[in-house]
């Protein structure tokens, strides 16, 4: 085969591709335009139990840093604002007919019935905690952690719970996930991030 014949495939196939890429990039500007509507919609991980502070200090001597990692969650009653986020993403979302799922903020959740799972910058925290329920929580064999408060045993708006792992788990500037799951099912009900 000759070198000739080599560059006249490629191309041609250069332009076949170049066809290809402004044909898609047209239906979409078309779509765009005329606002047609999909029925899918964002995949993003609900937001409901927020961590809202992670102590360093010793709560027994104050003003003493001793990373004592205490994590303060949150559960938010209100929904983010509808300006929170990049705007311009939301117009184009919403004009393709892309919605998002807004979770119920007035359930009661049974803190028994859910699980915490902690990652400190991606890496998954070795801290076994089988229950948001503070007093189920000292019956369990917990490892990385020294104590949990939180009254009552079911979780509702504007609830707190404080889960006080061991000495050094978090430092400044780590950033911190939790994912809060149902017991039973393993279905992810929250996650929260939240720089130390």
């Amino acid at each position: 085969m000759s070198s000739g014949t080599v560059e006249a495939t490629s191309h041609l196939i250069g332009e076949l591709i170049l066809c290809a890429v402004v044909m898609t990039a047209a239906v979409l500007l078309i779509i765009y335009c005329l606002g047609f509507s999909f029925s899918f919609s964002i995949s993003e991980d609900p937001c409901i139990f927020e961590i809202i502070d992670i102590a360093h200090v010793d709560d027994e001597k104050p003003y003493t840093m001793n990373y004592d990692s205490r994590v303060s969650l949150w559960y938010n009653p209100r929904p983010p604002p509808e300006d929170a986020g990049d705007a311009a993403m939301k117009e184009f979302w919403k004009r393709l007919g892309v919605h998002t799922t807004e979770p119920d903020r007035t359930r009661y959740y049974v803190k028994n019935d859910m699980y915490p799972t902690f990652f400190k910058n991606g890496q998954k925290v070795e801290a076994r905690i089988l229950t948001m329920e503070a007093h189920e929580f000292i019956q369990t064999h917990h490892t990385g952690t020294q104590y949990m408060t939180g009254t009552g045993s079911q979780w509702c708006p504007n609830g707190r719970i404080i889960i006080d792992f061991a000495n050094g788990t978090f430092r400044p500037g780590d950033v911190v996930r939790v994912e809060i799951r149902d017991t039973r099912t393993g279905a992810l009900i929250s996650a929260d991030t939240y720089t130390a």
